[in-house]
């Protein structure tokens, strides 16, 4: 059986995956960091398999030692997702993910694959409706509920967790591109960021220049500098460390 039980503390294992599983659809990154998408805009028509998207999907998924897990998983067509976790009872864990899914049109299934150990995968069982699958694809035969459902919207959930990318600074104002999804943020002005702006300013060669830097971090909406509307913005809680040299093409290659 599928175990989604195990939980090993709040933050998963290192992020590091081989860069051709996040080329899901062709498209966002082919091996520069440059090439990304730029978070809120309108998703791509990439084909889902008869999946309705953007869209959120949520259940209650069962669980070994405890009361259930309360999945929030988040589908964009071009390719990214979002999951929040929650273990119901007194272990109280929450945990959060990102990173990309590709489409398995052999078993009508897709994978997920971000910051966790190994990819989730899910058997697309109609338009609106996910059933979750055991760690080798295959199907769960079991009377517990092992589905995530959707009623057709999209209602993003705030995910938090440790964020590395591509940061750059210029003319007071502050983006970053998320290695494992490619997509690019604003960086809000609050909270922790002075300490990651400290730390750009004194790593930098250049203004503007791009530079690699790990945090602790969430993804929420924050309403438009200019315009209407909110978009998804990232929100330092903890600055960690910059990484000159480093990149969002070498830490993918194992370099």
């Amino acid at each position: 059986m599928l175990s989604y039980c195990h939980a090993g503390g709040t933050e998963g294992p290192s992020r590091t995956m081989p860069w051709g599983a996040w080329t899901a659809f062709g498209l966002l990154i082919s091996g520069s960091a440059s090439a990304v998408l730029l978070a809120g805009e309108p998703a791509s028509s990439a084909p889902a398999q008869g999946l309705r998207l953007p869209a959120t999907f949520l259940g209650v998924l069962p669980c070994a030692d405890c009361p259930g897990i309360r999945n929030h998983l988040d589908l964009w067509a071009d390719g990214v997702f979002h999951l929040r976790r929650e273990w119901l009872g007194p272990k109280g864990l929450i945990r959060d993910d990102i990173g990309r899914w590709t489409l398995d049109a052999a078993r009508n299934a897709i994978v997920l694959r971000g910051g966790a150990e190994m990819p989730l995968q899910f058997e697309i069982v109609g338009p609106l409706q996910l059933r979750a699958l055991d760690t080798s694809g295959g199907r769960i035969e079991s009377h517990l509920p092992y589905e995530l459902k959707s009623n057709g919207t999209l209602t993003p959930t705030v995910v938090s967790l440790t964020l590395n990318g591509e940061m750059r600074y210029m003319a007071d104002a502050a983006t970053f591109i998320e290695c494992l999804t490619g997509r690019r943020y604003p960086i809000a002005m609050e909270r922790a960021y002075p300490d990651l702006e400290a730390g750009y300013l004194k790593a930098v060669r250049e203004p503007g220049a791009a530079l690699y830097v790990s945090f602790e971090g969430s993804i929420v909406e924050r309403r438009k500098m200019e315009g209407k509307g909110t978009q998804p913005t990232v929100v330092v809680r903890h600055y960690i460390k910059a990484s000159p040299g480093a990149s969002c093409e070498r830490t993918a290659g194992g370099h």
